[in-house]
């Protein structure tokens, strides 16, 4: 890695790249990592570089999604869990966070579900909210949820768990189950 003008440029040879072996998958992160692989400015190249790029991202395009939607699930599941916990132990500072965590695990599925990725963290909610493919009322439900704007405790609640349900129902639309044909010890 060198640093010119202000920005950390990784200087990596084919061979050698982590870079270039995670650029072609598709994690339940990819919303928030896929830009990274997509869009840059190249100031050295060296071993074709840039073009075993460009087909590790082809790559990732024709991936399956389904094991990245049913593990960003299973986090969301335990996102209400927790919620649910925090509603039954009257703790409105767990209620709240997890408010905010379900509502940005939920933003990410919708990415998933729509097959876009972040271009610029400052844009997530933004760029969420413009999804084609979302749950009736997503935006009002993640503003209540996440405590964006004023609620109860108990409203928080409700909103999570409608937009669990909603968001579950969009994948499951999609064949994706939470629930994986192998046992987990």
């Amino acid at each position: 890695y060198y640093v010119y003008r202000g920005l950390v440029v990784e200087v990596a040879y084919p061979q050698e790249s982590d870079f270039l072996k995670a650029a072609p998958r598709f994690s339940k992160n990819w919303p928030l990592e896929a830009d990274q692989y997509r869009n840059r400015i190249v100031l050295f190249e060296q071993g074709q570089w840039v073009r075993q790029l460009e087909e590790a991202v082809a790559e990732n395009e024709k991936a399956d999604a389904s094991e990245a939607v049913r593990l960003a699930g299973v986090e969301l599941t335990e996102d209400l869990c927790v919620l649910r916990n925090a509603l039954l132990t009257d703790d409105t500072i767990g209620i709240r966070s997890r408010g905010r965590a379900l509502a940005g695990d939920a933003a990410g599925l919708v990415f998933l579900l729509n097959r876009r990725y972040v271009t610029t963290t400052s844009w997530f909610w933004k760029q969420v909210f413009e999804c084609p493919w979302k749950p009736k009322d997503f935006e009002e439900l993640v503003k209540k949820s996440a405590s964006f704007t004023p609620a109860s405790p108990e409203e928080i609640v409700t909103a999570a768990e409608q937009l669990y349900a909603e968001i579950m129902e969009m994948a499951g639309s999609r064949g994706v189950s939470i629930e994986s044909d192998e046992l987990i010890v």
